[in-house]
């Protein structure tokens, strides 16, 4: 029983062996990972079109609390931010779309520019940041200009008591948004990597030979009383064994000959 558990434990603590040989096939990680990243980059090339993202900041106002400034309470801040959510809403309503459209020469409509505006609401303040995303990076600029200064006064109207002011207005850039190629190409070579890995290590443990002694030893805990030299491993080596007995046998040879 003691023999087992000894076997056991040492079979588990003991993963030297699987480190060497991960490490000697870290070539062949990084060639198939390389490939992998390649493979990827151009996947994604070929197939995602690039978009360009451009918004604008607001800052939603409550009147009702800017009024009674010095008696400010936790009410007429949780009605602010209640606001801010609700300005969200009115956005990307199908209202303030169409009339954003009309300002600009474009054939889009209003159900494909819902799908191109999103929003982003910055925790716990009363700003909100609007986004349009396009494959023109000239179109996402006008659209979002366009909502930047059409939004304001349908969110009054709709909303008695308050208002929307721009903070940030939309800026040109023909910076890429999506897609991240070098993220993309980093996880396609991390998982060609981890893919030999998880391969070498099932093959490891797959593979129940014994390559020398100590293995013996520590598989069975048996001491071992002799090992058998491997010949070939002498005649290469050239060793003193194997040159005198080459000797004195073809010297032995030659002696009969005569």
């Amino acid at each position: 029983m003691e023999m087992k558990q000894r076997r056991k434990s040492e079979k588990e603590i003991d993963i030297m062996p699987l480190l060497k040989t991960l490490l000697s096939r870290v070539w062949m990680m990084i060639l198939v990972g390389l490939i992998a990243a390649g493979a990827v980059f151009g996947v994604t090339t070929l197939t995602i079109k690039p978009t360009y993202r451009c918004g604008f900041t607001a800052y939603v106002n409550n009147q009702h609390s800017q009024a009674s400034k010095d008696m400010l309470s936790n009410s007429d801040l949780i009605a602010a931010q209640q606001l801010v959510k609700t300005f969200s809403y009115i956005i990307r309503s199908n209202s303030v779309l169409q009339a954003s459209l009309k300002s600009i020469d474009s054939d889009i409509d209003y159900h494909e520019l819902s799908g191109m505006v999103t929003t982003q609401i910055r925790d716990e303040t009363e700003l909100i940041t609007v986004y349009v995303e396009n494959e023109d990076p000239q179109l996402a600029y006008e659209l979002a200009d366009a909502i930047a200064k059409t939004a304001p006064s349908y969110v009054s109207d709709i909303v008695e008591g308050s208002s929307m002011k721009i903070v940030d207005y939309p800026e040109f850039s023909n910076r890429r948004y999506k897609p991240n190629y070098l993220r993309f190409s980093i996880i396609g070579f991390l998982v060609g990597a981890l893919l030999v890995a998880v391969l070498v290590t099932i093959r490891f443990f797959r593979d129940d030979t014994i390559k020398n002694e100590s293995e013996l030893e520590m598989r069975f805990a048996l001491p071992v009383l002799g090992v058998i030299p491997d010949i070939n491993q002498i005649k290469d080596s050239g060793s003193y064994y194997s040159s005198n007995y080459g000797n004195s046998y073809a010297y032995s040879k030659t002696q009969k000959t005569e």
